[in-house]
């Protein structure tokens, strides 16, 4: 298979995309819900150092859509977007920091057990894997044979135990676990960002920056109609 026939997307596959970047990009409480939810196991995850438990929060995090949707937003040079995605994923960030520091209150025993320090060390394979799981992510909101699901995962792996750990951090009073784990927070969220918006750009998502427009404007009316 060429380069060209992997990244070939029609405009209406294009269209489709980004309609639904659009209408995910905006705050609800729904989100704020999944997202609390996946903390507060990722936490109890880390906590108790079980990867299964951990794993099990990264199926219920709503962590991709923002993302992505940021990623679009620099491809299609729609700043109204970036903002709205931006405004998201800080949000996500506070609260995912906020219910780490308060669910670690009531955990009495304040070792840092493996689970809890392996999300403070960072590397250059975690590069990689936010690289890969940029790219995997970009694939699958656009291609309908693959589930974003799996892919969600993914990005979700790679954000929300560092900053989880960040909010165990704070509560242990231990700033070598908060910069680090902050750190392969930032690096990560790098990593995807930018590996998305390479894959955005190769399949010409930037053709259709009128319709982003559009359908932006359009989502905005329909919720001050609603509120």
């Amino acid at each position: 298979m060429s380069s060209k026939k992997l990244f070939n997307v029609s405009i209406e596959e294009r269209r489709k995309a980004v309609d639904q970047l659009v209408e995910v990009s905006l705050l609800n409480p729904t989100y704020v819900l999944l997202l609390v939810l996946s903390v507060l196991i990722v936490v109890a995850g880390l906590l108790i150092g079980s990867a299964a438990v951990i794993i099990g929060g990264m199926v219920v995090a709503p962590l991709l859509s923002p993302i992505l949707t940021m990623a679009m937003g620099v491809v299609v040079a729609d700043f109204k977007l970036i903002k709205k995605a931006t405004v998201t994923l800080l949000v996500s960030i506070v609260v995912a920091v906020l219910f780490s520091v308060l669910l670690s209150l009531f955990h009495l025993d304040r070792e840092l057990n493996s689970e809890i320090m392996e999300r403070t060390q960072v590397s250059f394979a975690h590069l990689i894997i936010a690289v890969a799981a940029g790219v995997a992510a970009a694939f699958a909101f656009v291609k309908p044979n693959i589930s974003p699901t799996i892919t969600g995962i993914a990005v979700s792996v790679a954000l929300l135990p560092p900053i989880a750990t960040t909010g165990i951090g704070i509560v242990m009073i231990d700033w070598i676990v908060v910069s680090g784990s902050f750190k392969l927070f930032a690096l990560n969220l790098f990593g995807i960002i930018a590996a998305a918006t390479s894959v955005f750009s190769l399949m010409k998502f930037y053709t259709v920056r009128r319709e982003a427009s559009i359908k932006l404007k359009e989502e905005e009316q329909h919720e001050i109609i609603k509120t």
